[in-house]
């Protein structure tokens, strides 16, 4: 349903965000030239094609196969990519503990807790000890500056971080319980910082004084132990 209009109707933080954190981040998890790259839920395959060059090895997980095939066409001509048309957990298990570097944004934000844990548990499957995985997730922190700026934003903030916009419910993520859950999965925390976006995203006129203080999702390096 949204393979066609992923670009306006997914945040896909690759391409959106403004201060270019993701390289930032990407360096500082040192990968061995020749590794693996493991995306899960690469989407059209933004991250991929941006980051994926110095891999020897990398491999895309995406359910969607319309997606999928999108970004099969937007990666074609690199070497050593494979794509499974999986949810994440089945492909974890098809994967196996070989990733050196694995990649999750903006993917762990269902609803459902159990849902959750077996993303967050599958992060951690493919991930080789001292690998690193880069997260992006939604910020409960940049959800109440959103409505403190719009007055009022269309979306309303249940208990447990549950943010409600037309009716999807999404996970967001305070940042202490960011750490909580990779050390409960077995990772160390490396550097956490905020992948902004701009106001206009979120329905907001940017000016001056805003861009200051744009929105932003989190963006977490972790290393497993």
């Amino acid at each position: 349903r949204l393979a066609g209009k992923f670009e306006t109707q997914v945040c896909d933080i690759a391409d959106q965000e403004t201060d270019d954190y993701l390289a930032r981040f990407v360096k500082l998890a040192k990968a061995p030239a020749g590794g693996v790259l493991v995306d899960l839920g690469c989407g059209i395959g933004t991250f991929i094609a941006k980051f994926g060059a110095p891999f020897g090895e990398i491999v895309g997980v995406e359910f969607a196969p319309r997606i999928i095939a999108r970004a099969k066409q937007r990666c074609a001509g690199m070497k050593g990519v494979s794509w499974l048309t999986l949810d994440i957990p089945r492909a974890a298990a098809k994967i196996g503990r070989k990733s050196d570097f694995t990649v999750c944004l903006n993917v762990i934000t269902q609803q459902s807790e159990v849902r959750r844990a077996a993303l967050w548990a599958s992060l951690a499957a493919v991930t080789k000890r001292g690998g690193h995985a880069l997260v992006v997730i939604p910020s409960l922190e940049a959800e109440r500056l959103i409505e403190k700026v719009s007055g009022g934003s269309d979306a309303t903030i249940h208990a447990g971080g549950l943010v409600d916009r037309y009716g999807d419910l999404q996970k967001h993520f305070k940042r202490r319980e960011l750490e909580e859950i990779f050390a409960a999965n077995g990772f160390a925390v490396k550097r956490i910082g905020r992948a902004r976006y701009s106001w206009t995203e979120e329905g907001v006129r940017e000016t001056k004084a805003r861009a200051r203080n744009r929105p932003w999702d989190w963006m977490c390096l972790a290393q497993r132990l």
